[in-house]
């Protein structure tokens, strides 16, 4: 595998990583952070600033939460 082929596939595992990071952190809401989600919206949870971190985290947390 050459070197661009590794940093593309490393990229898609690391994302992968981040879309189950969301996907968990929907599971694990308490009460209280449900009613912020369901106020201000899946972002105010979203410990990314970076895109295409952030995407993919949301992608997961709205999956699992059914926003």
């Amino acid at each position: 595998m050459d070197q661009e082929s590794q940093i593309t596939h490393m990229s898609a595992y690391l994302l992968s990583k981040v879309y189950a990071e969301g996907w968990n952190r929907a599971h694990e809401l308490s009460a209280p952070d449900r009613a912020q989600v369901d106020l201000c919206g899946p972002g105010v949870l979203n410990p990314y600033g970076e895109e295409p971190q952030r995407a993919r985290w949301a992608e997961g947390f709205t999956k699992a939460f059914g926003v």
